[in-house]
């Protein structure tokens, strides 16, 4: 694949990086730990489903993202769901801090495989890096879910046209 990182930005780009603003999508922080033991983790939005049977989720992360880095096969890793309340810790994973410095805002913990995760996130799911597929920038990380956890009513925090939003039904003024 060629390297455009140094050239301008075509029109197809500039019209798929606005369609792509008309894309709302639930903010998530990924977590796991490095090859040292370390917490680590990052703001995702690039997180979808990918089967119910077996359960698996797919998170794109940047090459040029640490966690890029330490996720290898078979590692585990959290996908927090946040909620409205939980932009501050969006936030911090997005670059508002660096490594494990980001575990100071909101509630962590460990699971029983030293895995960090949000308490009080919407959902946790815990999966295990299950295929990794480099494409252009990113590279996709397939997670065969483990566990998972859920709290609470339902408001996830979403990003959407370079902002936060919330969800709202239809049915309600």
């Amino acid at each position: 694949m060629p390297d455009t990182s140094n050239t301008p930005t075509s029109p197809l780009d500039q019209a798929f990086r606005a369609a792509m603003r008309r894309l709302a999508a639930t903010v998530t922080v990924l977590s796991a730990r490095d090859a040292e033991g370390r917490r680590c983790g990052m703001t995702a939005t690039a997180v979808t489903s990918v089967s119910a049977e077996p359960p698996a989720l797919l998170a794109c992360v940047n090459r040029s993202a640490a966690l890029h880095a330490h996720l290898g096969l078979g590692q585990s890793f959290c996908i927090n769901l946040l909620h409205t309340g939980q932009q501050p810790v969006s936030d911090i994973f997005s670059g508002g801090a660096e490594g494990p410095a980001r575990f100071a805002t909101g509630a962590w913990q460990d699971d029983a495989e030293a895995v960090p995760y949000l308490l009080d996130a919407q959902a946790n799911i815990f999966c295990a890096v299950e295929a990794i597929h480099a494409y252009g920038t990113h590279g996709i990380f397939i997670g065969r879910v483990l566990r998972v956890l859920c709290q609470g009513n339902i408001a996830p925090l979403v990003y959407q046209d370079g902002r936060y939003m919330r969800t709202q039904p239809l049915d309600q003024p």
